[in-house]
């Protein structure tokens, strides 16, 4: 079976915390600065007027795009970074 020794985790587990808390700190870095875009984006249409051109309805998708990857990628360190910080409790 699967044979893990314990103990060499409890050595490195304060580096390991130490990587955990840099994952969580730019995953929500990452989501704050989203948040922030996408207010500016949503304050630049709201000035523009409802009227759009093509082009712009085209860049207004993809940044919608990338602000959902960017979503994603924020919570998914978020969750390794919860991850690692809970294989430390095991020892």
């Amino acid at each position: 079976m699967l044979d893990f020794a314990y103990s060499a985790l409890a050595r490195v587990a304060p580096l390991v915390n130490l990587l955990a808390l840099l994952i969580a700190l730019c995953g929500a870095w990452l989501l704050l600065a989203t948040r922030w875009r996408r207010q500016l984006s949503r304050a630049e249409t709201s000035l523009a007027g409802a009227r759009l051109s093509a082009a712009e309805q085209g860049g207004l998708a993809a940044s919608r795009r990338l602000d959902r990857f960017f979503y994603g990628f924020g919570f998914s360190s978020l969750g390794l970074a919860c991850l690692l910080s809970s294989l430390t409790r095991l020892t």
